[in-house]
């Protein structure tokens, strides 16, 4: 953990400064550098490195496109902004911590002009499993690309300064085959090696969809119609196990998901002859992947686990503090009349 020891002239600044130019901000972090580091010179972009454990794994590079990280960015003053890891979000605010919240290393993409500039060019050097602290000046805190340090200062219009804590997990450039490998994994792990992925629509790439189902005890003739409304009751979890959401009491009161503004009942589904028209609860903005395996789903006391790529669910952008970027997803279905 790092924290600067001067937060009273750092507030002073802030108050005194709020329109601060560029050229304001550099002369401010040079002279609070040279009074608590004077040691430690800042890079030809204006990064000061505080702290840099080198990794043993392979370089990172900004063709790999993909970056998974763990990080953690605090204020000039030490403040905590955001943070991936479980034990610093509980200090932050423990009535704010939630333990079925993700909290892990992130895949984020982190390609030529993508993110922030002061987060690639901390990156540059590194290798996977290696680990940096570093004062990223607020000039290179924008997604703009510039030649040379001078330039990033004349376009800058902040004084705010970030302190980034930063350890590279991994990097690949194509995400979709890393959750591919993800999924398959897992499944071949927890449903057997025999267990393949199959397809909802035509066209579908391979591993991307999986749909386990035990329709043994199930007559042909008794299969809903494309038009049927049934009930249901399910469950999303992360690759983890943890559970994100249910609509199944008992699940929520175990998983540490009750609310009391809750209904814990059971959905209302309205088929339809093709997957994308499917709705529940009235409404058919439900990801791909869940109204799929709904799709594939006959029979009224059927149950079904359907696992599937972040193409198919949220993507990458997550969705709030419980799913983050390039996930793959669980649901867990049963189906009644």
């Amino acid at each position: 953990m790092v924290s600067l020891a001067v937060p009273a002239l750092i507030a002073g600044c802030a108050q005194e400064k709020t329109t601060s130019t560029g050229e304001q901000a550099r002369e401010y972090l040079e002279l609070l550098m040279s009074t608590e580091y004077p040691d430690i010179q800042p890079d030809k972009w204006g990064i000061y490195i505080l702290k840099d454990t080198p990794g043993t794994g392979v370089e990172w590079t900004p063709e790999a496109v993909y970056s998974k990280l763990r990080s953690t960015v605090r204020s000039i003053d030490g403040t905590v902004l955001t943070s991936t890891e479980a034990d610093i979000a509980k200090q932050l605010d423990e009535n704010d911590y939630k333990p079925y919240n993700y909290y892990g290393p992130k895949y984020q993409n982190t390609s030529n002009g993508t993110g922030y500039a002061g987060l690639e060019y901390l990156l540059g050097g590194m290798r996977v499993g290696g680990s940096r602290t570093a004062i990223i000046p607020a000039w290179l805190l924008t997604t703009s690309r510039y030649n040379t340090k001078q330039e990033y200062i004349d376009a800058c219009s902040s004084s705010l300064h970030m302190i980034y804590e930063i350890t590279l997990e991994g990097q690949c450039q194509d995400i979709l085959g890393e959750e591919i490998s993800e999924l398959g994994k897992y499944v071949a792990a927890h449903y057997g090696e025999a267990q393949k992925s199959c397809t909802y629509k035509a066209g579908q790439q391979d591993g991307v969809f999986y749909f386990v189902s035990d329709t043994s005890a199930f007559k042909p003739e008794d299969k809903r119609a494309d038009d049927a409304t049934l009930h249901l009751t399910y469950t999303g979890r992360r690759l983890d196990g943890q559970a994100f959401d249910t609509n199944d009491e008992a699940v929520a009161l175990k998983e540490g998901l009750f609310v009391t503004e809750k209904a814990y009942e059971k959905s209302s589904i309205k088929f339809s002859a093709t997957y994308s028209s499917i709705s529940m609860d009235g409404s058919s903005s439900l990801v791909e992947g869940f109204k799929a395996g709904l799709y594939k789903m006959h029979w009224a006391g059927q149950k079904a686990t359907v696992l599937f790529v972040s193409d198919l669910g949220y993507s990458s952008t997550g969705s709030g503090d419980r799913i983050p970027p390039y996930a793959p997803l669980i649901f867990e279905l049963e189906l009644s009349e």
